[in-house]
């Protein structure tokens, strides 16, 4: 059991904390403004791994809520894996690697305050895996209503190269056309859950010049070749080189731009 005279200054400094450090305003109930500060608090290091939370009525008056609110705001992170409660020893903020970055509100966090890049860096691997394998199935199995529909997709992208923010939106569609051909539901869930949060990040998706657009552009052709060709292993490397290039690029432009 740990000693008291060790949980202590840990508990008063993440008290003192989540009063001087309230999360921004958020036009939604008590209990979700809450929840979302306490995950900020323990996504973003405030609160370690290891360290005792504050009581539920010291929980209740720094929040200013009732203990019903900090109940429920306790059994939702319990379950995301975000802390650990324990009969008689208290909650604790549980590892990092408990934590189920699939839920929606972790994973946003852990791309938001991922200053090393480590959980971006995670999920592109996911996506190159997924996306590169999906691509070469829809290069087997396309039919021609889907070949259509994807060289429609592509056409959109050529009528908006000069218009970065609008080819982006597009480009989203494109490949979700390729992953709905594909027939792979499941990997598609995946795809549709935790992309968009990687999208959100100005640090993984700055805004992107013309010559950026062509390059990405050029890497659409080249999927759409081989998809249309029915070419498995040249659809499956084209979109590893299209998905890991773009990534690529868009670090080192952040690490010039850093220095």
């Amino acid at each position: 059991m740990t000693d008291i005279g060790d949980v202590r200054p840990k508990m008063a400094s993440s008290l003192t904390s989540l009063v001087a450090n309230p999360a921004p305003p958020r036009p939604t109930s008590l209990g979700v403004a809450v929840l979302q500060t306490l995950i900020d608090n323990i996504v973003g290091g405030e609160l370690a791994p290891g360290t005792t939370l504050p009581t539920n009525p010291e929980l209740c008056v720094a929040f200013g809520v009732s203990r019903t609110v900090v109940r429920e705001s306790l059994k939702l992170l319990e379950e995301k894996g975000l802390i650990r409660v324990r009969q008689g020893q208290g909650t604790t903020v549980a590892p990092a690697s408990q934590w189920n970055l699939l839920d929606p509100l972790v994973l946003e966090a852990a791309v938001r305050f991922d200053e090393k890049l480590e959980i971006i860096d995670d999920l592109v691997d996911v996506r190159v895996g997924l996306e590169s394998l999906m691509a070469r199935r829809t290069a087997q199995k396309i039919n021609d209503e889907q070949l259509a529909e994807l060289r429609e997709s592509l056409a959109v992208l050529e009528s908006l190269l000069d218009r970065p923010d609008e080819y982006l939106l597009a480009d989203i569609e494109y490949h979700d056309v390729i992953l709905r051909s594909s027939g792979n539901k499941l990997g598609r869930s995946i795809i549709r859950t935790v992309h968009p949060y990687a999208r959100a990040s100005a640090r993984y998706n700055p805004h992107m010049r013309l010559a950026e657009i062509a390059l990405s552009h050029e890497g659409h052709l080249n999927i759409f070749e081989k998809i249309s060709s029915h070419d498995e292993n040249g659809a499956y490397l084209a979109m590893y080189d299209h998905i890991t290039s773009g990534w690529l690029r868009r670090k080192q432009s952040l690490s010039e731009n850093q220095q």
